[in-house]
């Protein structure tokens, strides 16, 4: 079959430079260069394969949720027209949204069910496929129908189903699928507020040496913020993970021994 792989991220920020300091210091990501467009909103890091972009937040962007933290993610896809004609069988049909026209890479935005913004993009977003650590190898989605989501993600990017989890307690449950590189969650009842795009995971060779870079990195919280810190992992689910959160709060769970895939 076609290959769907989670290739992007975009995080709104009201200061881009900070947030890609922060995965450039701590996490070791490198700038991507645009050559589709010198925007100065638009702030590329890649970890070899995964593109992250750190976008500010201003009135010509043209995402319509602009709250600082985790916007969208995107697809690279081997063939778009594959993609629309299974979108267009659902019940209902999902139409493909245009392009955003300031010059990102995007090809087409869709929503899933819950309303999460979904690039696809035949071309990808400049980025290599050199799979090193620390990489972005998990995403985590808060839902209330995680069934639902899991069908859609499954039908459309030819994901695998490879947890599942359940916790009566909490009336909590995840499905957990992949692209064959990088993990997605989808999880009921977490304990965040907000619904939607929540989570970036990281492998890593050590959570010690990101929790030294810490320790070093200047420049990353203004005055009277608290340092940022690793702690209990919030998001871990199955798997073995610490938390930390980015300059903007977004939530980072970070692993040792990764996801499954």
């Amino acid at each position: 079959g076609k290959i769907s792989e989670k290739r992007h991220m975009a995080n709104c920020t009201n200061n881009n430079r900070r947030l890609a300091r922060f995965y450039q210091l701590i996490l070791g990501m490198e700038e991507v260069w645009n050559e589709e467009q010198n925007s100065p909103y638009a702030f590329y890091v890649t970890d070899g394969y995964f593109n992250l972009n750190c976008l500010q937040i201003h009135q010509t962007i043209a995402e319509v949720k602009r709250d600082v933290g985790i916007n969208h993610f995107g697809f690279k896809v081997d063939s778009l027209s594959e993609i629309k004609t299974k979108l267009s069988m659902l019940d209902p049909p999902i139409s493909l949204g245009s392009r955003p026209n300031d010059g990102r890479y995007t090809e087409v935005r869709i929503l899933d069910p819950d309303g999460n913004g979904v690039d696809v993009a035949e071309r990808g977003w400049g980025t290599r496929d050199d799979k090193n650590l620390p990489g972005v190898r998990h995403v985590g989605i808060k839902t209330n129908n995680p069934e639902r989501l899991a069908e859609f993600y499954k039908f459309i990017f030819s994901m695998k189903e490879v947890d599942r989890t359940e916790n009566p307690r909490t009336e909590s449950r995840a499905i957990y699928l992949s692209d064959g590189t990088i993990n997605l969650g989808l999880i009921m009842n977490p304990p965040v507020p907000r619904d939607g795009l929540q989570v970036l995971g990281f492998q890593v060779n050590s959570i010690r040496d990101v929790e030294e870079r810490l320790k070093e990195a200047r420049g990353l919280t203004y005055k009277g913020e608290a340092p940022l810190a690793i702690e209990p992992g919030v998001f871990s689910g199955p798997y073995k993970t610490m938390s930390l959160k980015d300059p903007d709060g977004s939530h980072l769970e970070l692993s040792e021994e990764g996801w499954a895939i």
